[in-house]
C-alpha cells in the first residue's frame, strides 16, 4: 500500500505522476532516450543494468518489472539474478562484469569513483559512449528506485508481467 493516501492501493509509477502531472511527459521522454535510443548498449543490456541497479538498491518493485523486460528482450534471467547475488562469480564475460562493477560502485559509493574505475571498463573494450550510457541507466534507476521506495510502491500490487507490458518504452520502436 503506498505511503500517500491519495494514491490507489496498487499504485504504480504511472499513478505517481498524478501528484505532479507536469513531470509525466519529460520523465517518459527521458526514459525513452536512455533506455531505447541508439546506443552501443542494446535495450536488453540497458534493462539488465536497470534490474541490476534495482537489485543492489533492494527495490523489488523495479527489479521484478525490469528483470522481465530484460528477459523479454533476450537477456538471460539467471545471469541477472547471479550478478545481483554475487557479481564476482556470476557466469558473465569479464567485459560485462567490468561495466556492472562500475555501476555497482557508482550506486553504492558514488564519491569513491576514480579514473581507474572508468579505465577498467575501457580496458575491457567498451567505448566512452557505452560507459556514458551505462552511467545514464544507473543514474535513472537510482532515481526510479528511490521514487518507488519513497512512495511505498508494492511489488505485489500489480503483477510484474503486467508492469513490464505497460512500460511505455518496454518494446523497441518498429
Amino acid at each position: 500500500m503506498p505511503f500517500f493516501p491519495s494514491l490507489p492501493d496498487h499504485a504504480g509509477i504511472g499513478e505517481l505522476w498524478s501528484l505532479n502531472p507536469s513531470l509525466k511527459k519529460p520523465m517518459n521522454d527521458l526514459a525513452q532516450a536512455i533506455m531505447r535510443a541508439e546506443s552501443p548498449l542494446s535495450p536488453a543490456e540497458r534493462e539488465f543494468i536497470a534490474a541490476f541497479v534495482s537489485a543492489i538498491n533492494k527495490c523489488d518493485y523495479c527489479y521484478s518489472g525490469h528483470v522481465r523486460v530484460a528477459a523479454n528482450l533476450g537477456a538471460a534471467r539467471d545471469e541477472i539474478d547471479a550478478c545481483a547475488t554475487a557479481l564476482v562469480t556470476a557466469p558473465v564475460s569479464e567485459k560485462w562484469r567490468a561495466i556492472l562493477r562500475f555501476v555497482k560502485k557508482l550506486t553504492l559509493t558514488p564519491s569513491a569513483m576514480a579514473n581507474a574505475d572508468a579505465e577498467a571498463v575501457l580496458a575491457e573494450g567498451w567505448d566512452e559512449r557505452a560507459l556514458h550510457d551505462a552511467i545514464l541507466v544507473c543514474c535513472r534507476f537510482n532515481f526510479m528506485n528511490r521514487l518507488s521506495l519513497g512512495h511505498g510502491l508494492d511489488p505485489e500490487g500489480v503483477s510484474p508481467d503486467v508492469r513490464a507490458a505497460n512500460m511505455n518504452y518496454a518494446q523497441p520502436k518498429a
